[in-house]
């Protein structure tokens, strides 16, 4: 009873304090903002400013064609490009992947198609995703532009060997060739964790992989991710674009004053108070803007759309994951598990109880195509759908993403991971180590006349950026104590001591040990607790830009891990289309 009335008082007191007050309270954190930024600078030898003011400049590209141009000109800097250039490395086998390489080119300079299609063998090296260690994160940590020239110019290699055995006039090559291929290579999923708070970050993440061809045909999604994996399975890739280019979204929405009223906004210029805002997230889970884009998908997109009829529709598969408490449910949802289910119900037992339904459940289409229960009445009426915060391992019969590669062979993910706290603590995303080779000593840099004029400095018996010991020494430290914090909170978890508003922040479902991962997540610079607060409008387009930029460095290694898969889709999609 205490506590409620605690509460009270605080969430009372929040809604009565003058918006002035919010105001001098943003002046004075700009100030203090201003001067450590001054502090660090004047601390800072003067590579460390060369560097950084390099590195700003790349933080506020407006596109990925932009980032690229100043990610090179950061290379330069650096050095890495000069690495990029050295075969050399002890993080994989150098020699392999160059003898590969040769025996390719031999290949293609015979013109044989038999010698091509032997040297693309479904058992040999040109199918493994990480032959000679060539996908190891550590390559992909020096340079911002990519990894070792070598290693692309061999992925090269392949998808030139693969067109000419697929274009060939004289070719008797069947589909079943790239298929037998693609099996032995397998598949990547993308995998949407988090989202309570900052879910529209899958949004810029989707469009970062599908400007550059690099999307998954496989998403899976729980909690707000379900939401945004219906949404990329019930829409082309050409309609999905249009809708997250510009403010499409937030135009649609702002016309539809009943969406907006139902989802406490009364109209585009009201908004709740602080107080009501902040007991809604604490006590739902859900900020507002967040909570407005579920509807918006269910209302204008999804609509009652089965897990079938979408894969019939788009050709893609869409897994939404569940938490309930009869062991005999499904938990992971698609076309293949539970084909007659309607999305829009997943997406409500997903989110758990109390979000969009006070008592979600499970609904599908019967033979007359008309909507009843999945579930029989007897376990209908029994049966809870738990929010991933509270549902623990006991509760799941097997790891959904375990799940998900039995059924579609997937061997590799990339998690977008809505956190941007957890971003100084996630191990294995992309850490640049722009600062620990050999090349990133200044000595007699020569000066580039290419470079802006801001940064046309004196690059001679300049110091180094850092010290290799002392990097490593910091990034080992960081490592050891992020793991001992993840396991003893599952420990804690498994014991059932964790409250669930700490579950929502900290504990997601592990993949499978034998698939690779790369994680995206928000910069720490992204996080601005105005905005999950207030739930502002335009807080759609804000993170679907910040998901996009925070997908760029990532890219490179994406495209090394599945260069190869993607063009062994295009040409199977290819041949079916002609059939």
């Amino acid at each position: 009873m205490l506590k409620n009335w605690l509460l009270t008082i605080f969430y009372a007191t929040l809604d009565h304090i003058p918006p002035v007050v919010w105001g001098i309270l943003h002046v004075i954190s700009d100030i203090v903002c201003f001067w450590f930024n001054k502090l660090l600078n004047y601390l800072r030898p003067q590579s460390r400013l060369v560097y950084h003011e390099a590195i700003k400049q790349l933080e506020n590209s407006k596109s990925y064609k932009e980032w690229c141009k100043k990610a090179t000109m950061v290379d330069e800097i650096t050095g890495a490009n000069l690495w990029r250039r050295n075969f050399f490395s002890r993080r994989y086998d150098f020699n392999s992947v160059l003898q590969q390489y040769s025996l390719l080119q031999l290949a293609l300079d015979s013109n044989n198609e038999i010698t091509i299609k032997d040297r693309i063998s479904t058992t040999g090296p040109c199918m493994l995703r990480n032959f000679g260690g060539i996908v190891d994160r550590r390559l992909f940590t020096k340079s911002l532009m990519g990894t070792k020239l070598l290693i692309e110019q061999y992925l090269d290699k392949i998808i030139q060997c693969l067109d000419v055995i697929s274009s060939s006039e004289s070719s008797n090559t069947q589909t079943s060739f790239f298929q037998r291929c693609k099996l032995s290579l397998g598949t990547t999923a993308l995998i949407l964790k988090g989202g309570s708070l900052f879910g529209l970050f899958h949004l810029g993440v989707i469009k970062g992989l599908l400007s550059q061809n690099l999307m998954p045909n496989i998403i899976n999604g729980s909690s707000t991710g379900a939401c945004i994996a219906a949404l990329f399975g019930c829409l082309s890739n050409d309609e999905l674009i249009r809708l997250l280019n510009g403010d499409t979204i937030l135009n649609i929405i702002r016309y539809d004053t009943e969406l907006l009223k139902s989802c406490g906004y009364g109209n585009v210029e009201q908004h709740l108070n602080l107080g009501t805002l902040i007991q809604n997230l604490i006590h739902h889970g859900y900020s507002q803007d967040v909570y407005l884009f579920c509807q918006f998908v269910l209302k204008y997109v999804i609509k009652d759309i089965t897990f079938e009829e979408a894969y019939q529709s788009t050709g893609k598969v869409c897994s939404i994951v569940i938490h309930p408490t009869d062991k005999s449910c499904p938990t992971l949802l698609n076309y293949v598990t539970t084909p007659n289910v309607l999305i829009r119900s997943a997406i409500s037992c997903s989110l758990g109880k109390g979000v969009l339904s006070e008592h979600p459940k499970l609904l599908c289409k019967n033979l007359e195509n008309q909507i009843v229960s999945f579930l029989p009445d007897n376990k209908d009426l029994i049966i809870e759908y738990l929010a991933p915060e509270n549902a623990t391992l006991s509760n799941t019969v097997e790891n959904p993403y375990t799940r998900l590669t039995e059924l579609f062979n997937v061997n590799n993910f990339i998690v977008s991971l809505a956190r941007p706290y957890w971003a100084p603590l996630v191990i294995n995303d992309l850490k640049h180590e722009i600062k620990t080779s050999k090349y990133y000593y200044y000595k007699h840099y020569p000066s580039n006349t290419n470079t802006p004029h801001n940064l046309q400095l004196d690059y001679s018996d300049m110091e180094p950026l850092a010290f290799k010991a002392k990097y490593h020494l910091e990034r080992k430290l960081k490592n050891i104590l992020t793991m001992e914090f993840r396991h003893r909170i599952e420990m804690l978890d498994n014991l059932g001591l964790v409250s669930s508003w700490i579950k929502r922040f900290i504990i997601d479902d592990k993949t499978p040990r034998s698939a690779t991962e790369i994680t995206i997540v928000p910069r720490m610079k992204n996080l601005s607790v105005a905005r999950i607060i207030e739930g502002q409008l335009d807080n759609i387009p804000y993170w679907i830009n910040c998901g996009e930029q925070s997908s760029w460095p990532v890219l490179s290694l994406i495209k090394t891990r599945c260069a190869v898969e993607f063009k062994l889709d295009d040409i199977i999609r290819t041949r079916r289309n002609k059939l």
